[in-house]
């Protein structure tokens, strides 16, 4: 059976993702300077330049991130005292940032829950009792996104550079994945009568909704 050209661009994106982990990983260990540090430094900025140049909607909004992120990449190369792992904790961070804000503005009042309007996406009207779910999952994820901040926070303070690139680097995807299936195994025990979509489908509806709220900013 021939492999669809879509998942094994999607299969490629995540060996490329836990390879990149991995070698970071490697560089936060042994403390790694030179050429290897450094393009381990710029290469998640271009990915996300090319992205935002093929994909995102507000181009300009997206350029002058970009631009602010590789001038602050270039002054922490520049800093001596700032070790490796610190430079390295700065994706991390600021990742889990971001997704914090991007699911914590949507619990404002009057805004409609991120988990929410995905399953709604998904099947339509949802019942009382799976609008409250689906708020409780979308601060569940804030949650992890914040203990994620707060574990590396804590182990960079207190725990040996080893043990906390160790958590941001190997433990990353699988805890988020972790999460994922946690919270799908309790919908479907919890809610057994209820159809339920697959993490897998999940994940289309979400790049779906991006795509849409990309293209309604561009117009």
């Amino acid at each position: 059976m021939r492999w669809p050209a879509g998942w094994l661009w999607k299969a490629l994106i995540l060996i490329g993702c836990i390879g990149y982990q991995l070698l970071a990983h490697l560089a936060v260990s042994e403390n790694e300077a030179g050429p290897f540090r450094t393009a381990l430094l710029w290469l998640p900025l271009l990915v996300l330049a090319y992205w935002a140049l093929m994909h995102a909607g507000s181009k300009l909004l997206w350029l002058l991130v970009i631009l602010a992120a590789g001038a602050g990449i270039y002054l922490l190369q520049g800093q001596e005292q700032l070790s490796t792992a610190a430079i390295y904790g700065v994706p991390h961070g600021a990742a889990y940032l971001f997704l914090l804000w991007f699911f914590g503005r949507t619990l404002r009042r009057g805004k409609e829950p991120l988990i929410t309007r995905f399953a709604r996406r998904v099947h339509g009207t949802l019942p009382p009792y799976m609008e409250a779910y689906t708020r409780g999952v979308t601060i569940a994820w804030c949650v992890f996104f914040g203990a994620q901040l707060a574990a590396s926070a804590l182990l960079f303070a207190f725990a040996s550079v080893d043990a906390w690139s160790l958590f941001i680097n190997i433990l990353n995807f699988p805890l988020l994945a972790l999460m994922f299936a946690g919270e799908y195994l309790y919908r479907v025990t919890r809610y057994r009568n209820y159809p339920h979509a697959s993490i897998a489908k999940m994940m289309q509806v979400f790049a779906k909704d991006s795509s849409l709220s990309d293209s309604a900013k561009a117009r």
